[in-house]
Parts: C-alpha cells; sequence; structure tokens
C-alpha cells in the first residue's frame, strides 16, 4: 500500500468516528428535547418554540467556514424541525396540495417525523389551530406579483389564532424519475397547475411524452416511482423522498421565484428584537380618517413598512387595512399608538407579530 493510500484510509477511518460521534451527539439532542416536551406539556402555559431565522444564523455564524454557510443552514434546520416534532405529538395543518410548496415548506420547518393536514384553504387551516386540532397552521402570507394573501389576512382578521413566524422559500418544480434520464421518459405525472407552470420545458423537451393530470403532487411522485417510462414533477423534497432521481432542476417558465408564509398558532409569539407586528383594521367613513390613524404611529417613533386595503366582504365601500409596523406588539411605543388607534377605528385586530 502506497503512503497516499494509506493516507486515505486513515482519513477515512477519522470521518468514520465522526460520523459516529455525530450520531451519539443527535441522540443526545434527541433525548433533550423529548425531556423539554414532557416537562413543557406539564405546564399549562407552556409554548413550543419554532427556531427562528436569528437563532440559525447565530449557530451558523460560529462555522470555521470549511463547511458552506448554506449546507449548514439545510443541515442544522432539519436538525431543528426534527427535535422539534420530538417534543410534541406536533400536528400542522397547511393550505395546499400533499407533496405541493406549502407541503414542503411546513415539512422545512416542523420535520418529517410531524402529522400534516391538507387544508383547502387558508381558513380551513387556520381553524383546525382555533379547534385545537393542529398545533400550527402553515399559510401563504405574500408573493411578489400580489402582494399580501387576501384570505389569509380575512381568515386571520376573523379568528383569533395568530402568526408566530414568517419566512420565504423559492418556488421552483423539478422533474424526476428512476433513472435520471429524461430520454427514459414517456409519460409526466404532474397536478394541472404544475404542468402548465412548465409548458415551455414540456413542449420543448419532452414534446412526445404523455402529460397525465393528478390530483396531487405526492400522487404524481407515487405513480412515477412505480412506472420505469414516467416522471413526475414536483418539488425537490417530495420527489427524493420516494427516491426518485432528478432529471432536470427548476424547470417553471418563469424561473425562480419566491413565496413568503406565515406560521399561525393559538398563542402569540414572544419579543425576538427584529420583530414586525402585522394589524388589520377598518376606519370610520369620514374624511381624515385614515390619515388620523397613522398619525398615531408616527407620533410614536413607529415606522409602517406596509400599508394595503381591501373592500369588505358583504360591506359596500367599506375597506379593511392591512398594515405592517416595524416592532413588536409588546414594544410600548407600539401599544400606546394601538391604544389611541382602536379609539379611532370601527374594527382592529392584531395579526401577531414575527420575525422578517
Amino acid at each position: 500500500m502506497t503512503d497516499k493510500r494509506r493516507e486515505v484510509e486513515e482519513l477515512r477511518g477519522a470521518l468514520g468516528k465522526l460520523d459516529q460521534e455525530l450520531l451519539e451527539l443527535l441522540d443526545r439532542r434527541a433525548k433533550l428535547s423529548k425531556k423539554v416536551g414532557q416537562l413543557r406539556r406539564s405546564m399549562p402555559t407552556g409554548v413550543i418554540s419554532v427556531p427562528d431565522r436569528a437563532m440559525l444564523a447565530e449557530i451558523v455564524a460560529r462555522g470555521s467556514g470549511d463547511m458552506p454557510k448554506e449546507s449548514l443552514e439545510v443541515i442544522f434546520r432539519q436538525i431543528f424541525a426534527s427535535c422539534l416534532a420530538l417534543e410534541d405529538d406536533l400536528i400542522v395543518a397547511y393550505n395546499g396540495l400533499e407533496g405541493g410548496f406549502a407541503h414542503a415548506a411546513a415539512r422545512s420547518r416542523f420535520g418529517a417525523s410531524s402529522t400534516y393536514v391538507a387544508c383547502e384553504s387558508s381558513a380551513l387551516a387556520i381553524d383546525e389551530v382555533t379547534r385545537k386540532r393542529a398545533v400550527y397552521a402553515l399559510v401563504p402570507y405574500e408573493t411578489r406579483d400580489d402582494g399580501p394573501a387576501q384570505g389569509t389576512i380575512a381568515a386571520l382578521a376573523a379568528s383569533d389564532a395568530k402568526i408566530v413566524a414568517s419566512f420565504v422559500t423559492a418556488l421552483n418544480l423539478h422533474i424526476a424519475n428512476r433513472t435520471g434520464n429524461l430520454a427514459d421518459v414517456e409519460r409526466v405525472y404532474a397536478i394541472a397547475k404544475d404542468a402548465g407552470r412548465c409548458h415551455r420545458f414540456l413542449t420543448t423537451e419532452l414534446a412526445s411524452a404523455q402529460v397525465i393530470d393528478v390530483k396531487s403532487p405526492a400522487l404524481a411522485v407515487q405513480l412515477a416511482a412505480d412506472d420505469p417510462k414516467a416522471a413526475a414533477i414536483a418539488t425537490e423534497g417530495t420527489l427524493v423522498e420516494r427516491g426518485l432521481e432528478l432529471a432536470r432542476r427548476n424547470i417553471r417558465d418563469a424561473g425562480d421565484d419566491q413565496i413568503r408564509w406565515a406560521i399561525i398558532g393559538s398563542r402569540p409569539s414572544s419579543r425576538a428584537g427584529n420583530d414586525f407586528t402585522a394589524i388589520a383594521l377598518s376606519v370610520h367613513d369620514k374624511p381624515g380618517a385614515l390619515h388620523e390613524v397613522l398619525s398615531q404611529f408616527a407620533e410614536r417613533g413607529v415606522n409602517l413598512t406596509r400599508i394595503q386595503s381591501r373592500p369588505t366582504a358583504g360591506e359596500a365601500w367599506n375597506y379593511l387595512f392591512f398594515i405592517e409596523v416595524e416592532g413588536h406588539a409588546t414594544d410600548r411605543p407600539i401599544v400606546l399608538a394601538l391604544e389611541d388607534v382602536r379609539k379611532l377605528c370601527k374594527f382592529l385586530k392584531v395579526l401577531g407579530s414575527y420575525q422578517v
């Protein structure tokens, strides 16, 4: 054996030992997470802590730089999500189809061990939380083209549930099959929306393939996994989980796009220091009413980051305003501003505080 080969074998042996140490550390973390869950369940006011961006960034910043930050984020986010699921029997409702964008986003935060419930609307997902059938709901909050998700805002305004966290994911679609080779594809399974999003790719790269409409991305992947001549279009996690090989990445006609999600809980989030607060309100129909409301924030130095309006259902010429301000709902300037704003509004509800 040459010196270099011997050195490679020694390094592989060292890597194997490190893998064992990592496994033991993960087992220790899992045991501690279970203990946290046991203690929290005995506390009537216990609240599950959703790992936030600041916590993740703080850990990643400690790295030496040898491991790319992007890889560290993926690794630690999965560790957080998996251990969070061990703290409790987490049930997470989401607005979307099984295996779709919302399902993938929820799994990225709460791990593969949690139980997921697909819902047909944001209102139904949030209702699962208010009825205590789910611990959290994940719903669309904002898109680049359409702004705040009106269905989500309306559902929150009619509910006691609160936004407790917010995060952004890319809306990427990929195609995969059993071999990772497009030449083997005669059929493509996809939901109609995803097939439409990838129309250019399908007509140029797989013009002779039959595109078959299915009811969910999860079913598309299941069918492709059982069919050697088929492929599926879905998110990467959904495809890889069933053992399919990616044949082409990012096949959406529109290229990369992003969506902001909101995690909804039954209790408000705690202050993190870099928070934003969402508010829904309706003002009286008189000149200067909205200006008077907004002045209460300005006078106390509260920065408004967004204001939008939408018609109130069933009430002609009446509008519900969605306002986002910088700070947490428990920050004194916001508390004082809201005290006076309530007196000026027909309706006001704090939708929640979260990091952005």
